[in-house]
């Protein structure tokens, strides 16, 4: 068999792997013509193993293998580089670059300033005199330092022991870097439309559209949440979450905003406003200082509806499935606070939820301080008055491991005082400590002013028997405290205004029980002083795995409209299925109050994870029956998917669709999502080009791609896949990075071309193959191309017919001429092959 039948028989990646070798022949021939620049030690082959025609010149061989040991690539000089520590981009510095003569190699100059924002601990340096230096020896300021340099990339590595590093500036990046992306204008959506059929109601029909959308111009980025909600009255209405503009400050690792927002939850309860707000941001911090995501757990009886409120306004819904769920990806506003979850079970069955996810945020590093001002028109949801308000809050990390916090908070009627500590107590956990005074002048019948206070305690903590608290709090207020909202909705005479809160507790811990079990708890329970009704809601998870069957325990009380008591406990067991593609069957028992449902569920996804389709069959001990079955896509474009609910007394048929459409300077790009920072990925011309960052993303026919959920202020590698293109795309540069402010469209363009590729057999006038290592040079004189073993040769070449010239030996000018023209070359596998003679 030859070389070239052999070739086509084999798969895309071998095809890679011959591509490379070519490659590398190619770039040893383009070496050779160039001067020499980085030392390295000389390097010699051996050319008597080489079987050459007797035909040709005895040195063919020779000078092949010459150029294929003068791969040298810089000389001593200044070059701009990119700088990894600890395989981290750090970012690009001009570096010089001098010959160390006795390791034959280039050393970069690094200087005292560079390396203390690389993050070297210089105050502790053994020798301070080795930092006066022009140029530091870091391998010797620094024992266990290593410095790798390739000059091919111009990437410098520097490796540097942990323990010489700050702590505090990991995962942070230079502000100088910090990109506020193009100007572009972009929409999410999320629209579901519902009707449902019962025996005893009739006909019910609702729809939702929720929006998202945003303008980014230069520094500033404006954002609004709008809903537009139908009841099962049939009457529409618009809300609005919110509508603002928000900016960046220089220099003071915050951000303004101006319009409708909310006001920090880090000393008070956040409180919807008009106005403007001064806050720090965290993410301009280092990692260490970052917080955590709320993230909603729950269980679902039925395909359900699922909406979170967060001070009365809707701002997520979505369908889950029958069965535990876990929302992960919630954006809200505010840092911290109270959310409102709503699940409406396909037969019209109501559970109410409420999830605090403030946590110990009050706790600061040593030196770190955090601080936030709102002046503005209190904005709440429910036709409520509408005071002027401002407050103020400042937290600051001292010594001990402790941090101080406070804050001011005034309206014509409301005045209110925070002051409060919290403290690392190491392997005892932390601790939080504050006390809040409040008077308000009420006005109404029976009551003119109160004042009271409110003490609050809180606890978190990491044991080492994989005890997650990750949250424990407890606050207690006299009969005369009021929050701002409380006072506004008793001032109003709300049906909402249920007395002033007595006292509250929360808890959430997660316990992790070998390597296969978890058990989690979320509790909370609040009074107050004007009823004896006291409110408690609960969630107990506990799940484990037995080789490949899982089993989950679950239990939880919600509230329901009347605030009364709605318990639910159940079993799942789920067993993996081989159908040829990803699939389980699950199989649950569930009691709700008086009712126990049993339930048998089959779900899978195929078609690499775009389409995944539940269907399942239940039955009740009151002899309701019902099956339920739903499926969902993927598109490039965005989400879709259906349900169909069937009871005995029920019918609910449900649609959604969710996606997110861009428009900049080149068009308007569709895609199945955005997150608050997105990258707008372009590969010009080029269609299909998938992104390793943003998984079922690729490129459309004008080449770009929409990459979602980067991380604000800090380093993002955007990735393409190229392993399963086709040989005619070249792309300079597969990976690229981007530090996007939070709420910027960063673009990203990696340079690509079309072109032909060519496999040719090269043979000489007598029918001998062309000698190894000959060079084929084009109609200017530049070569293309080096002919490997067989006489074959891989190019990469324009589209059209031209003469190449072929040289091999030590004479100047060409021996033959090989005429090409890809147009009439079989094509196969995306390359275009033929056995030409050279004349």
């Amino acid at each position: 068999m030859t070389i070239t039948r052999s070739f086509e028989c084999r798969r895309a990646p071998a095809r890679r792997h011959l591509v490379h070798l070519f490659v590398v022949g190619y770039s040893s021939a383009t070496l050779a013509e160039t001067s020499p620049a980085q030392v390295t030690p000389t390097l010699e082959f051996q050319s008597s193993f080489l079987r050459q025609s007797p035909d040709h010149a005895g040195g063919a061989g020779q000078q092949a293998l010459k150029a294929l040991t003068q791969m040298h690539d810089l000389g001593p000089g200044r070059y701009l580089v990119n700088i990894q520590v600890n395989l981290v981009d750090f970012g690009q510095r001009e570096i010089e670059f001098t010959l160390d003569p006795q390791h034959n190699q280039l050393t970069p100059c690094l200087s005292a300033e560079l390396l203390g924002q690389i993050g070297v601990r210089l105050d502790s340096i053994a020798d301070p005199q080795l930092l006066k230096s022009q140029c530091v020896d870091l391998l010797t300021l620094i024992p266990g330092a290593e410095i790798d340099f390739d000059g091919s990339q111009l990437l410098l590595a520097i490796s540097i022991p942990h323990i010489a590093l700050r702590r505090d500036v990991h995962g942070q990046i230079d502000p100088e870097r910090w990109d506020h992306g193009i100007n572009a204008a972009f929409v999410s959506y999320q629209a579901s439309a519902q009707q449902g059929t019962n025996r005893y109601r009739g006909r019910q029909n609702t729809d939702d559209l929720y929006l998202n959308g945003g303008l980014n111009l230069g520094p500033w980025r404006l954002r609004s949440n709008q809903a537009l909600r139908q009841n099962e009255d049939g009457k529409r209405e618009w809300t609005r979450a919110y509508t603002y503009a928000q900016r960046d400050l220089p220099g003071t690792h915050a951000n303004l905003t101006l319009g409708e927002t909310f006001t920090s939850g880090d000393v008070f309860r956040s409180l919807p406003i008009k106005g403007a707000l001064i806050g720090s941001d965290m993410g301009m911090l280092p990692d260490a200082l970052q917080g955590y995501a709320p993230i909603i757990r729950g269980v679902a009886q039925t395909r359900a509806k699922l909406e979170i409120f967060q001070n009365g306004y809707p701002i997520y819904t979505t369908y889950v499935s029958a069965g535990p769920y876990e929302i992960d990806d919630l954006s809200t506003n505010g840092g911290s606070g109270e959310l409102e979850i709503v699940l409406t079970e396909a037969d019209g069955q109501v559970r109410r939820f409420t999830q605090s996810f403030a946590t110990l945020s009050n706790l600061l590093r040593e030196g770190v301080w955090r601080y936030s001002a709102a002046l503005g028109r209190y904005n709440g949801a429910q036709n409520l008055e509408d005071p002027l308000l401002w407050q103020g809050t400042l937290a600051m990390g001292t010594v001990w491991d402790a941090t101080l916090y406070g804050g001011l908070m005034a309206s014509d009627f409301y005045r209110a005082s925070t002051v409060g500590v919290a403290r690392d107590l190491g392997q005892f956990g932390a601790l939080a400590l504050d006390i809040t005074q409040s008077s308000a002048d009420i006005n109404t019948l029976d009551i003119r002013h109160v004042q009271g206070k409110s003490y609050a305690l809180k606890y978190g903590k990491s044991f080492a028997s994989n005890t997650n608290l990750r949250f424990a709090g407890y606050r207690y207020s006299t009969e005369g405290y009021r929050d701002f909202d409380e006072a506004v909705r008793q001032r109003s005479h709300h049906s909402n205004w249920y007395g002033s809160r007595r006292s509250r507790l929360e808890a959430s811990i997660y316990q992790n029980i070998g390597t296969r079990s978890a058990l989690s708890l979320t509790l909370s329970q609040q009074d107050y002083w004007q009823s004896s009704d006291m409110q408690r809601q609960y969630q107990i998870n506990a799940s484990t795995r037995y080789q490949d069957v899982s089993f989950n325990l679950f239990a939880s009380q919600s509230l329901n409209d009347s605030r009364g008591k709605d318990r639910q406990i159940g079993l799942s067991v789920t067993l993996p299925l081989d159908l040829g593609h990803p699939a389980n069957a699950t199989f649950d028992v569930q009691k709700n109050g008086s009712h126990a449902t049993q339930r048998a569920t089959l779900s899978g996804n195929t078609d690499q994870n775009r389409l995944n389709y539940q269907a399942s069959a239940s039955h009740e001990d009151s002899r309701q029956q019902s099956a339920a079955l739903s499926l969902g896509y993927q598109a490039p474009f965005g989400s879709i998917g259906a349900g169909l609910t069937q009871g005995n007394d029920y019918r609910n048929v449900s649609l959604n669709a969710s996606g997110a459409l861009l428009m900049h300077a080149g068009g308007v790009e569709a895609g199945p999502f955005l997150g608050e920072t997105t990258a707008l990925v372009e590969v010009p011309g080029i269609a299909g080009v998938g992104v390793l960052n943003a998984v079922g993303v690729k490129t459309n026919e004008r080449g770009y791609a929409l990459a979602p959920y980067l991380r604000p202020y800090r380093a993002n590698h955007l990735v393409l896949q190229t392993d399963q293109l086709g040989p005619e795309v070249e792309i300079d540069n597969g990976t690229t990075q981007v530090v996007p402010r939070r709420g910027a469209v960063v673009k990203a363009t990696f340079p690509a071309r079309t072109v032909t590729r060519l496999l040719i057999t090269g043979r000489t006038a007598n029918g001998q193959p062309l000698p190894f290592g000959a060079q084929l040079s084009d109609e200017n004189g530049q070569v293309i191309g080096m002919v490997g073993q067989a006489g074959q040769v891989l190019l990469s070449t324009i589209d059209e017919p031209q003469i190449l010239k072929v040289s091999w030996g030590e004479q100047v000018e060409p021996q033959c001429q090989l005429p090409i023209d890809p147009q009439q070359m079989e094509q196969a596998q995306g390359y275009r092959m033929q056995e030409l003679t050279c004349r």
